[in-house]
């Protein structure tokens, strides 16, 4: 081919030539003739026909198993139309909205009769309106299972379609037909032959005959593993490889009325309860149920309903609960899945069971794998509002919690009832819901579901206030209860460097906020800040000072404070006195902290307001708010017990004039999970009053240490929040010998930690997190002596380390800490503390295998070294975990997304 040019050249100086030599041969040419005629125009042809623009989509059959576990999908129901069999069409997009085709792969087992679509399940259910007071519920059709070569169809417990017919129209739309005939399920059943001696009742699965005029739900699954993995091959067979599914599921979600075809209408019953992203706030996604294909709430209630008892026994019980030892043919425990004829797997009960968890008062609750006895939530029960409220557009009937009330729902969170006999219930036995709205009214469910949680008496001994009791949602409080905010306007040095706090109280009682003005001390007469009000709030500072051969610490290790009232009544000593003025024209006074000095060395200095929690100087609490049903409020101004106290957030901020310490979390992420921080149920944590994660490192910062634990903020709470992960046993502050923060259960994703830190802090991708490396402090593990004999020490044994000598043969030295009276940090001399490095002690409270460990200390990592042997060694994490390197913590961490 590359000589074809030159051939062709060739070729035309060869005619050339020949032409040359035949004019040669004829002489001259005559004279040329005249022009002839111009011929006729020719008809013009027909306009073509204009073609279609191409849709651009992501093909999924054409897709790599890498990219198919990468995909993100979504979509939406265009239209449903109700035959026999319900006809569905639908769109389906990636996560950048781009249409997704060629979904349909099809698998067809040897003895199936119809092909089915692995990566897709149909669902529609009807909503059946409540009698007799009893809320709607959700009835599924789709309660008969496949026949096959062998088998023919039988009732079942809820479930999908997918044996239907697909067509994909190539533009990201598609066609579904149902396979089984939903207006034929009644007839059926009611023609079955149920075996009584398996537990087969027909009346389990309730009335499933087609009423159009009900409200419907089609729901839409799309998702599963990528073609050719596990079991999504053309045969059903298992390829052997390990499945791969897709990253983020679709659950696309119809209400519509057949007999009209048009969405629901206001005068339509419904149930929109719930909403996925109140679940998202603590959930961060709902991952690993159903093969993780089932992703929203809305989607659960179509399967999760009373149908699911069917085929099940009555739970056996015990002296205390319920028996959870009993296996099946296979081995495998049955657990409990009907309590009182109703299925525990009912949605409302299968929830509120088990988001009461440690709470319930009956034991050996197990369903789908998962001990509900034995899960913890992270905020005050109550709280109703922070899975149900009417005040989003996507819950309507948010607020059915009070209007709507039935021994389901509220019976699955106080189980110690029995509806039949009445007993550990008011108003006696009750055999229907009728009476429930009646008896208790929509007002009086939300008075006694208010958040108020006594202090555990535990606390006394510990100096901590006890009696008094607090609120658990400061939007939701007990009539009467006045709400106190703060407000830090500065904080600044003067020209002696002691602490100046300017600031101001605001309360809100009944929607009106306004500011606190303090009443002027009298002894004997006028002893509180505030009529109605016992205590009062610090002003704390924190900062760093040069430690270890850092001469600017990227870590707080020294504070100061001042109890606000003693200044103001002229009782503070030491370090904590000072002076109070004001209020100015704005409503602000100034606090100067005369007892303390700031050194000249110090860096990183913080300023906040609040964190006061022990009886030497109380937190700010209520004395006249009236009491609450039983719950009385009553302060008594001797023992100083009782009160209500409205936790108000820490104020803090950076002080004039220093730079600020790096941000590395955010207390509006605890929230999520936590509503209001320190505060829960049954017990709280420094009375709630400590209560902005951004500022627990004043306190918690690496050189604190208990029970030879790392009492540092990054230390312990990873080792919390990371319990289920870890392979020793998390016993800080552990109560018993088995009550341990190991019991603590994550509800959320636990490698997604951005849950709560802050982006590009975790990382280290942050400029201010990355310059810090070189300047954190070792962590504090151990000092002094322990004693882990239970003889000697039967009530601190149990909380101590295993990581440290418990014999008290070994004394792990003393410091290093600070003197805010001296201005100077007393530091480890001798080196006998043990430590764990900065970077490790974050790492190995979650990874703490002796595999990790051991990874740590091999790449210049300390954990449980002495601070001599530490200060020699230089962590080279960054080496590989850096951004952008081979094992970017980021990259490792978030791949859930």
């Amino acid at each position: 081919m590359q000589h074809r040019p030159l051939k062709q050249l060739c070729g035309a100086i060869a005619a050339a030539a020949v032409a040359l030599m035949v004019i040669g041969c004829n002489g001259k040419s005559g004279p040329a003739g005249a022009n002839g005629t111009n011929g006729t125009n020719g008809t013009n042809g027909t306009n073509g026909t204009n073609g279609t623009n191409a849709v651009i989509t992501v093909n999924a059959a054409q897709l790599t198993t890498a990219e198919w576990g990468q995909l993100t999908l979504d979509g939406n129901i265009t239209s449903v139309t109700m035959g026999t069999k319900p006809v569905v069409n639908f769109t389906v997009v990636d996560g950048k909205g781009t249409p997704v085709s060629g979904l349909g792969f099809t698998s067809k087992a040897s003895t199936a009769l119809a092909a089915s679509y692995p990566n897709f399940g149909f669902s529609i259910a009807k909503l059946v309106p409540g009698t007799s007071g009893s809320p709607s519920k959700w009835v599924n059709y789709i309660v008969t299972t496949m026949p096959t070569t062998t088998t023919a169809a039988a009732p079942g417990r809820p479930s999908t379609d997918n044996t239907g017919t697909l067509v994909d129209h190539g533009d990201g739309s598609y066609t579904y037909t149902f396979y089984r005939d939903i207006t034929a399920t009644q007839a059926f059943l009611d023609n079955y032959t149920f075996d009584a001696t398996k537990n087969q009742v027909r009346d389990d699965l309730g009335n499933v005959s087609y009423e159009p005029n009900l409200v419907h739900r089609v729901t839409i699954q799309i998702g599963g593993n990528a073609r050719g993995t596990s079991t999504n091959t053309p045969t059903g067979v298992n390829s052997g490889v390990t499945g791969v599914p897709v990253l983020t599921p679709a659950n696309i979600i119809s209400d519509f009325v057949p007999a009209t075809g048009a969405a629901p209408a206001a005068t339509d019953v419904q149930r929109n309860i719930v909403d996925t992203s109140s679940c998202n706030k603590c959930h961060t996604k709902f991952n690993g149920f159903h093969g993780s294909t089932r992703i929203k709430a809305e989607y659960c209630v179509v399967c999760h309903t009373d149908q699911r008892k069917y085929g099940n026994p009555e739970a056996a019980t015990t002296a205390t609960g319920y028996d959870d030892t009993t296996k099946d043919a296979n081995g495998s425990i049955i657990g409990q899945r009907k309590i009182g004829g109703l299925a525990v797997g009912d949605f409302p009960a299968f929830i509120h069971r088990l988001h009461m968890g440690e709470e319930l008062s009956k034991t050996g609750y197990y369903y789908a794998g998962v001990r509900f006895n034995e899960t913890t939530y992270p905020q005050d029960l109550r709280n109703c509002s922070t899975c149900h409220t009417a005040s989003i557009a996507a819950t309507p009937q948010g607020d059915a919690w009070n209007t709507n009330p039935s021994r389901m729902a509220c019976g699955a969170c106080h189980d110690a009832i029995d509806w039949n006999s009445g007993a550990n219930h008011g108003g006696g036995a009750q055999t229907s819901d009728l009476q429930c709205s009646g008896c208790h009214g929509s007002a009086g469910i939300k008075l006694n579901h208010i958040p108020v949680s006594p202090l555990n008496p535990a606390f006394a001994t510990g100096g901590y206030v006890n009696g008094s009791y607090l609120a658990g949602d400061r939007n939701n409080l007990p009539p009467g209860a006045i709400k106190i905010d703060y407000d830090l306007k500065s904080v600044t040095l003067d020209a002696t460097r002691h602490p100046v706090f300017t600031f101001k109280f605001k309360q809100t009682l009944n929607g009106t906020t306004s500011d606190v003005v303090f009443n002027t001390y009298a002894a004997g007469t006028v002893t509180e800040m505030m009529d109605n009000f016992v205590g009062s709030p610090s002003v704390y500072l924190a900062f760093a000072v040069p430690q270890d051969g850092i001469t600017a610490p990227a870590d707080v290790n020294a504070t100061a404070s001042a109890y606000i009232k003693k200044v103001w009544n002229g009782t503070a000593t030491g370090t904590g006195v000072g002076t109070l003025t004001g209020p100015d024209a704005s409503g602000y006074y100034t606090l100067t902290m005369t007892g303390v000095a700031i050194p000249a060395n110090a860096v990183m200095l913080r300023g906040g307001l609040g964190y006061t929690y022990n009886k030497n100087s109380q937190p700010l609490t209520q004395t006249n708010v009236p009491n609450l049903g039983t719950t009385s409020f009553a302060y008594d101004p001797v023992t100083m017990l009782g009160g209500f106290s409205v936790p108000a957030p820490n104020k803090f901020m950076t002080v004039t004039g220093f730079s600020a310490r790096r941000n590395i979390v955010d207390s509006a992420k605890c929230n999520d999970c936590h509503k209001t921080l320190g505060v829960f149920t049954a017990s709280a944590y420094h009375a709630g009053e400590r209560n902005n994660a951004e500022s627990c490192h004043f306190c918690h910062n690496p050189n604190q240490t208990s029970s030879a634990w790392s009492a540092n903020a990054s230390t312990f709470l990873h080792g919390i929040h990371g319990a289920s992960k870890r392979s020793v046993a998390f016993n800080w502050h552990a109560p018993s010998p088995t009550d341990t923060f190991a019991n603590v259960t994550y509800p959320a994703i636990l490698n997604n930690c951005e849950a709560c830190h802050v982006p590009g802090s975790y990382d280290f991708s942050n400029s201010a997190n990355a310059a810090a490396i070189p300047n954190m402090l070792f962590s504090t593990v151990a000092k002094g002596t322990y004693n882990t004999d239970p003889a000697t020490n039967p009530t601190g044994y149990f909380s101590i380390s295993p990581y440290v000598d418990g014999t008290t043969a070994t004394n792990y030295g003393t410091g290093p800490s600070y003197s805010a009276a001296t201005g100077t940090l007393t530091q480890d001399v001798a080196g006998t503390n043990l430590v764990i490095s900065p970077i490790t002690a974050a790492c190995a409270s979650c990874h703490d295998s002796s595999a990790a460990v051991a990874h740590f200390k091999g790449n210049g990592g300390s954990f449980y070294d002495t601070r001599a042997t530490a200060l020699l060694k230089v962590e080279q994490c960054m080496v590989c975990h850096g951004s952008g390197r081979t094992a970017d913590i980021k990259a490792v961490h978030m791949t859930f997304k």
